[in-house]
């Protein structure tokens, strides 16, 4: 039941490091995601009834494509840790872990014996990373920590959406993804003064922090001026003009004017000389004060034009311009196809699944991707057990019992 090249070495710059991932939807098997694309070893624990995220949106062959997404490259371990023999079988893996990744509710791991302190003193060089909707303390601590909860808390919610019209939440994972981003910083980090000190360390964040991370002009603008931050739907306060822009065949161009000089090339390109040297018009302050009858002006003269016209003008004269793409066109374009931005990777039957290939290149240590998620729960429960000393004995009375789930080899 293993996927193609599962047995093989992983290649990468973190290539030897081991890391047990115990998160669930989403911000904790990204850490593990992301360390694994660079070549870490990581064993992605889930329950014997299968991670949630195995019954997440939409799938192919019975399986869900978020799954194939997050649970690539990862071994598959399936246990019930709830059970007493389920939390040792994690305790005695920990022993030569690196990194341990968990993103169960405040306490909980503790609650299975599995808290910091009992592990560190099995495993002192042990790096445990904790996330959570809200944080370790505070009042909420203990209240469910999903995304969108976060991103709604943290304000990003409130500044979505046209100026007129309700707040929109995000359409994908941002707190999750920023939680994920945040974490793997940290765990290098903490990696980092591991190997100065010998000593490993606990590790703690939130989907509310991460988000604020997005936020924080909004914050100082707050404390410094008295101003709320509030919707502008496609513009931007700092930049005009800045905004999406319908062409002719129905499409769109995305511009931004984030300096005064790109301004100037766009109103040149568009046959408005006029406006390049209006001294009313110099800076973006200045323009901001008439962002509506540019916006007009600008939304006018892409209206004439088809997207492909439109963005040879402008691309030509060098102002910021972009298509706005569906995943279609993103996977269609000859710069990403060139680039080689997505990957296919073989499932377990060997089937190809396009994905997002790892965003880092690294040029002396390559990361590899290797395999789409499993569909087999437990898939690879034995061999990640026999690998660190359980016996033949051992892992099948865990199986029968129930502790674990172990696919067929």
């Amino acid at each position: 039941m293993q996927a193609p090249e599962a047995a093989a070495p992983a290649a990468g710059p973190l290539a030897g490091l081991k890391v047990i991932d115990l998160g669930s939807v989403f911000a904790g098997p990204l850490v593990g995601t992301l360390m694994a694309d660079m070549g870490a070893d990581v064993i992605k624990v889930e329950p014997p009834r299968g991670d949630d995220v195995r019954r997440l949106g939409a799938g192919k062959h019975g399986v869900s494509l978020w799954w194939k997404l997050v649970a690539r490259n990862k071994r598959l371990l399936a246990v019930d840790l709830t059970r007493p023999a389920g939390a040792e079988v994690i305790a005695r893996l920990t022993d030569s872990m690196d990194v341990l990744v968990e993103n169960f509710r405040p306490g909980r791991l503790a609650e299975w014996g599995l808290g910091y302190a009992a592990l560190a003193e099995r495993n002192p060089r042990l790096i445990m990373l904790h996330i959570s909707g809200y944080g370790q303390t505070g009042p909420y601590r203990d209240r469910p920590g999903f995304g969108t909860l976060a991103e709604a808390f943290a304000g990003l919610v409130h500044l979505n959406g046209d100026p007129d019209g309700p707040p929109m939440l995000p359409s994908v994972p941002i707190a999750d993804n920023m939680a994920a981003l945040h974490g793997v910083i940290a765990v290098l980090a903490a990696l980092q003064e591991r190997s100065r000190s010998g000593r490993g360390q606990e590790i703690e964040l939130d989907l509310v922090e991460s988000v604020l991370g997005l936020m924080g002009q909004a914050v100082v603008a707050y404390d410094q001026l008295g101003e709320i931050a509030q919707r502008r739907g496609n513009r931007s306060k700092i930049s005009v003009p800045r905004n999406a822009y319908p062409t002719r065949d129905g499409r769109w161009v995305v511009l931004s004017s984030t300096t005064d000089s790109v301004a100037q090339r766009l109103f040149r390109a568009i046959g408005r000389p006029d406006l390049a040297d209006d001294p009313t018009l110099a800076t973006n302050q200045l323009r901001a004060r008439r962002a509506d009858e540019i916006d007009r002006i600008v939304g006018e003269w892409v209206a004439r034009h088809t997207q492909t016209e439109a963005l040879a003008v402008l691309q030509a004269a060098e102002a910021a311009a972009g298509p706005i793409n569906d995943v279609s066109q993103f996977a269609d374009d000859p710069h990403v196809q060139a680039r080689g931005t997505l990957v296919t990777l073989p499932d377990e039957a060997g089937r190809p699944v396009r994905m997002p290939g790892p965003v880092a290149r690294f040029a002396r240590t390559p990361s590899v991707m290797r395999f789409a998620g499993n569909a087999h729960v437990g898939a690879d429960s034995v061999a990640v057990l026999r690998a660190h000393g359980f016996d033949e004995d051992e892992i099948a009375r865990l199986a029968a019992e129930g502790t674990i789930v172990a696919a067929a080899d």
